[in-house]
């Protein structure tokens, strides 16, 4: 399991990114860009920023969990070192995930596939948070799971308001890619901890 201080970390990096985007979007806002470009603006430099950030953060979480593992007295075995360079988790991981950054982000598109991965049971969503789920064999794309966050967030409100209104909206969707992006960090973890497992019970 990820270690309090290394979630934290990942954590902090996160919200480094988001207030970044947000300071960006707060200048739009402060333009007079109307809302809903305002909005598709936010959207789509969340999603180019946040695609490479997530499998960036993949590694790092790998990386970390890794360090944890091979420092048990189990791996100082030659052979159970090599089992686990053998296993390859990190491959299993980015298998599980598209980290491409679409030409265009399309809305509909979006909604549709996470319909698709809500009724196959590769993701849940609660609360306007996305949770992704480890065990599915459907390969999950990060953009589009950035980019949904939004629709959800615009479900039950308008996009025409103040500037106060957009405002509070791109607060609520950052909120929301933050809590998802850590969810997703956890389910990480859930994930290592189960090829872990599995691969220690043959292990001397």
């Amino acid at each position: 399991m990820l270690e309090n201080n290394d979630r934290e970390k990942i954590q902090e990096y996160v919200e480094k990114i988001l207030k970044s985007i947000y300071s960006s979007v707060k200048k739009n806002i402060e333009s007079g860009m109307s809302n809903q470009d305002v909005i598709d603006n936010a959207v789509n430099l969340t999603v180019n920023k946040l695609t490479s950030e997530s499998k960036m953060i993949l590694s790092s979480v790998y990386n970390m969990l890794m360090e944890k593992t091979l420092a048990k007295p189990l791996y100082q075995n030659a052979q159970n070192k090599a089992a686990f360079y053998s296993r390859d988790i990190l491959k299993d991981l980015n298998a599980k995930f598209s980290f491409e950054v679409p030409a265009h982000i399309d809305y509909e598109e979006s909604k549709s596939l996470i319909n698709k991965w809500t009724a196959a049971g590769a993701i849940c969503i609660g609360g306007g948070v996305v949770s992704i789920t480890m065990k599915n064999a459907i390969p999950v794309v990060i953009a589009v799971i950035i980019a949904g966050l939004m629709l959800l967030v615009l479900r039950d409100k308008p996009t025409s308001g103040s500037k106060q209104d957009v405002n509070a909206l791109i607060k609520e969707y950052l909120k929301n890619v933050k809590a998802t992006l850590m969810s997703w960090v956890d389910e990480i973890s859930v994930f290592y901890d189960g090829e872990i497992k599995e691969l220690e019970k043959g292990m001397i």
